[in-house]
């Protein structure tokens, strides 16, 4: 019996891991079948169970780690943008062409919203916290008082999840998918929210999102 590690153990737990939050944010946490993910990190089902006490097991961990990559694409951007580019950038990365069409390596909320309140206290635990940390990285470039500012977060938020989730579901008519990812940037960004744009009285944004003088 060949005998392995526990650094090549935790290498393939995460390799498993890896596919499973692919899988859950392409078709839903009842997509994932033991067989089949085994099957897509090259592996027997019989090992599962070195990895994973369950699947339950399974999917409660790849739904923090979908929701822990998603945070950290916001983070990234945060790190590489000053506070005047930081929430316009975030919106036309939420709402890009390539965000609406990478369902796999996207933003987790959308895949979740539906299945969130029918599952298990630890995925719950998840989801709250990965929204509450996207949440607080808004808020911290939101202009006014703390409360202002969290609810200025909520908001953009709100209008680019339901944007990025009607466009995917229009996503076989371009036009109107394309129609509302254009009202979504326009719509998360016309209220000048952003400490740059409320301390610049002369600026404002065009329907495309774009500033002007």
């Amino acid at each position: 019996m060949v005998r392995y590690n526990k650094g090549h153990r935790d290498e393939t737990a995460a390799r498993i891991l890896d596919h499973a939050s692919v899988r859950i944010r392409e078709r839903g946490l009842e997509s994932i079948t033991v067989a089949a993910l085994m099957k897509m990190a090259g592996l027997t089902p019989g090992g599962f169970y070195f990895h994973f006490e369950s699947r339950e097991d399974l999917i409660n961990q790849a739904v923090a780690r979908a929701m822990e990559s998603s945070v950290e694409a916001w983070r990234r951007i945060s790190d590489r943008a000053n506070p005047v580019q930081f929430v316009p950038r975030i919106v036309e990365f939420y709402l890009a062409e390539r965000h609406r069409r990478d369902v796999g390596n996207g933003c987790a909320l959308p895949a979740l919203i539906a299945d969130v309140p029918r599952s298990t206290p630890a995925i719950k635990t998840a989801f709250v916290a990965g929204i509450e940390e996207m949440i607080g990285i808004l808020a911290g470039q939101m202009c006014g008082s703390k409360h202002e500012a969290r609810s200025a977060a909520i908001a953009t938020l709100s209008v680019m999840l339901g944007a990025l989730v009607l466009a995917r579901a229009t996503g076989q008519t371009p036009r109107l998918s394309d129609e509302i990812l254009s009202a979504g940037r326009y719509a998360a960004l016309k209220s000048e929210r952003t400490k740059p744009f409320a301390a610049n009285g002369t600026r404002r944004l065009t329907r495309q999102g774009m500033k002007t003088s």
